[in-house]
Formats: structure tokens, sequence, C-alpha cells
């Protein structure tokens, strides 16, 4: 590796670790939705609804949603959904931490189908996200009623 290639790495990298409150929120989202190597319809439908009604997201244009899930994105096909989940803790302000675990099981469970991918994706956000299990197997019940086909 030369000495260009370590510094623009090292930039990259350092870059790559901070989230926005905003990127945080979406991180938890794209790492469930692309935690089974595939967004169907029914998740990126649920995921940019999700955003669209959160008062987090009120001042962001479409270019900046674009700007935030291609770099999401870019750490998903890279890193993989763990990283993801890891990367959102530091940003993800505690007010929002239920909605986003919500939100996850919402998005994990609307195309009819939860994946073990999708399952380790959803035990690890219990953890990182600190939701009590009492709590989140309520969510999980609710969500379960509210997608039922």
């Amino acid at each position: 590796m030369g000495i260009f290639d370590k510094v623009f790495n090292q930039t990259e990298l350092s870059a790559e670790k901070t989230f926005t409150k905003q990127e945080a929120f979406l991180a938890t989202a794209v790492a469930i939705a692309g935690s089974d190597g595939y967004v169907s319809d029914e998740e990126w439908s649920n995921l940019v609804g999700y955003v669209r009604r959160i008062k987090l997201f009120s001042g962001c244009s479409d270019i900046d949603f674009n700007k935030m899930f291609d770099r999401l994105f870019t750490i998903l096909k890279t890193k993989g959904p763990g990283a993801l989940v890891q990367m959102a803790k530091p940003a993800m302000e505690e007010d929002l931490k239920l909605t986003a675990f919500c939100c996850a099981v919402d998005i994990a469970l609307s195309d009819g189908i939860l994946e073990e991918e999708e399952k380790d994706v959803l035990d690890q956000l219990m953890q990182v996200l600190e939701v009590p299990e009492a709590t989140a197997i309520s969510i999980i019940e609710v969500m379960l009623i509210k997608n039922k086909m």
C-alpha cells in the first residue's frame, strides 16, 4: 500500500465512522432491510414511509435522502448490516431508540418473511439500542399483528 492509499483510506474510514442523528436512524432501517441480501419492495416502501413521517427528517430534501442512502448502502455492501448497527449507536439519540427498533421490526416483517439474518440484526439492534427484552417482545407482538397477512 502506497502513501496516498494510506492517507485516502484513513480519510475514508474516519469519514465513514461518524453519523448524523438522521443517518444513525436510517442506518438501523437500512441494516434490517438489507440484512438478508435483498431489499423487497415492501421493505423499501415501509422504510421510506417511516422516514417521511418522522420529524427528524422534516427538513431533508430528496437530495439529502439520496446522499444518506447512498452512503449507508455502500457501508451495508462493504461491511454488512452489523457494522451499520454498531456505527449508529454513538449518534442515536435516546428518545429515538425505541422508534428505531419499532421501525426495524416493522420493516423486517413487512414482506411476510422473517429471515434468520433479520432475526440476528434485530437481536443486535435490541442490544445496541438497549431495548429491554420485555419491551422488545411487546413491540414484536404488535408488529406481528400489524403485518398479519
